[in-house]
């Protein structure tokens, strides 16, 4: 179902990963606590991929990385964070490469 909002991503040739920031006022709130983070996706029709999460907290660490292999049925894949209790000092990223084969697939 493609209705309501979301966003597609594509590595491309290079396998360059997609990355979104996380503002350090985010990872202020987040500074001692646990959190799950929720990817929906699903692949082009016919075209399974793979995708790898990786995360950049700074002070606060990352979360490891995470590869998921994702077909065209609609599905979330998790992933837990614990975060020490200390300022973050700065913002963060999560980077998503969605196609972690580079065979063109997104």
């Amino acid at each position: 179902d493609d209705s309501g909002s979301f966003l597609r991503i594509r590595s491309g040739a290079s396998g360059s990963a997609i990355s979104f920031d996380v503002e350090q006022g985010v990872l202020d709130k987040l500074a001692g606590k646990h959190a799950t983070f929720d990817i929906i996706a699903r692949s082009e029709e016919g075209q399974e991929t793979q995708i790898s999460v990786d995360c950049n907290f700074g002070e606060l660490g990352d979360c490891g990385r995470k590869r998921y292999a994702v077909g065209h049925e609609r599905n979330e894949y998790l992933f837990d964070v614990r975060f020490p209790d200390k300022r973050p000092g700065a913002a963060g990223t999560i980077a998503i490469n969605s196609d972690f084969d580079k065979q063109g697939k997104s």
